[in-house]
């Protein structure tokens, strides 16, 4: 007869075996960097049994650049604004090489507490995601007070997670940043190619026009076309160089983060002198590939810039958030606004429509002639949510 012990010992093992074959089937499941972020994160929560968890990552400095939660509902984290930067409890972990566990948190040197709104977390527990000796990410697993401390078979349970994940993180990181690289390469040339070939061949256009609009010989409605096209070449040049400038703007870092690059985006557009309001929910910041935040990043640069070219704001509004149905952009100013009816479509607003087609948003302007403009694009997530069911 076997030893009870025994027995007890070898169903641990194999329930263990189990959950990392289950682990295993979910990194299997996808190569984006954003749904096995989301994935970990599920994972997490669900092998610790914990209220709350969340996965981050690390660049090479050990600055947090991405923090991805789950267990927080939508309501909670619409109050919570900008995520964490990893300056305290978090960020320990970029320096760690082993797991951190902790019945009372708050009482950790590095805990700077809670920002309004936040649920109220007690018991800890905290694992480097390690490669190649250095720490790339971590699991955070917490408990509300009162809840049990975790147990070593907690801790173990997410360090075995981490060890799954640190590959598949690994390799999804470096996907992306070779990704943004390509991008980055990409715009380069366009904008190359639209400075060197476009706008050349346009300038020779408007330069010949101009010149037989001036021609005696042709009679005065001739003329009158013929200067009417030197405008519109010379307005088509200025919205294919204000396109170039913003394929060539400099980005705070090589891998997009709505927070960080939409505030860079404002700084660098908009003067001191103009008052700027910005809302930015934190649960708005985990639907976006990428590619998706590329496109949104787009769309906020180009509200901004028509906005001071055209509309001598005192004031700018920036809100990004989320409800049960969709993630809204709003970018609103109080200046001279426009007639719908009569704006000439450029470029810009072109490029606008096709990023929002892509994002499978909606897109809207709107523009009151002495009360200001409105931009805003709507990207439905319960569309989303079904296409990710098929």
């Amino acid at each position: 007869m076997r030893e009870p012990a025994t027995e007890s010992g070898e169903v641990a093992v194999l329930s263990g075996l189990a959950e990392m074959a289950v682990t295993s089937e979910i990194l299997a499941g996808s190569a984006d960097l954003s749904e096995i972020l989301q994935r970990l994160a599920q994972r997490a929560r669900e092998v610790t049994h914990s209220d709350f968890a969340a996965i981050s990552t690390f660049d090479v400095e050990g600055i947090l650049t991405r923090f991805i939660y789950t267990g927080i509902t939508e309501e909670d984290a619409s109050r919570l604004g900008d995520p964490p930067k990893g300056k305290g409890l978090l960020g320990e972990l970029a320096r760690c090489d082993r797991p951190l566990r902790l019945d009372h948190l708050q009482t950790h040197p590095a805990s700077r507490g809670w920002p309004p709104g936040h649920p109220d977390m007690e018991v800890f527990l905290g694992v480097p995601i390690r490669v190649a000796g250095r720490t790339i990410g971590s699991l955070y697993m917490t408990r509300t007070r009162g809840g049990t401390a975790f147990t070593e078979a907690d801790e173990a349970a997410a360090a075995v997670l981490a060890l799954q994940a640190a590959v598949s993180l690994a390799t999804a990181l470096e996907r992306d940043r070779t990704s943004r690289l390509f991008l980055l390469e990409e715009r380069a040339r366009i904008a190359h190619d639209l400075h060197d070939g476009t706008i050349q061949t346009l300038y020779a256009l408007g330069l010949e026009c101009d010149t037989l609009s001036h021609r005696e010989t042709f009679p005065p409605e001739a003329r009158e076309a013929l200067a009417s096209v030197v405008t519109r070449v010379n307005e088509l040049i200025a919205d294919i160089r204000g396109y170039i400038t913003m394929l060539e703007a400099a980005t705070t870092s090589a891998e997009p983060e709505l927070t960080r690059d939409l505030a860079f985006i404002i700084r660098q557009i908009i003067p001191p002198s103009i008052a700027t309001v910005v809302n930015i929910s934190a649960a708005a910041l985990q639907d976006f590939t990428m590619r998706e935040t590329e496109d949104l990043l787009y769309i906020a640069r180009e509200a901004l810039s028509n906005a001071m070219r055209h509309g001598a704001p005192s004031k700018i509004a920036v809100d990004l958030r989320q409800s049960h149905s969709a993630t809204v952009l709003t970018i609103q100013d109080n200046g001279v606004g426009f007639d719908q009816a009569t704006v000439r479509r450029g470029l810009g607003s072109v490029t606008m429509q096709t990023r929002a087609e892509r994002l499978g948003a909606d897109l809207t302007l709107i523009g009151i002639p002495g009360m200001g403009a409105t931009v805003r694009v709507s990207v439905s997530r319960l569309e989303r949510a079904m296409a990710e069911d098929d």
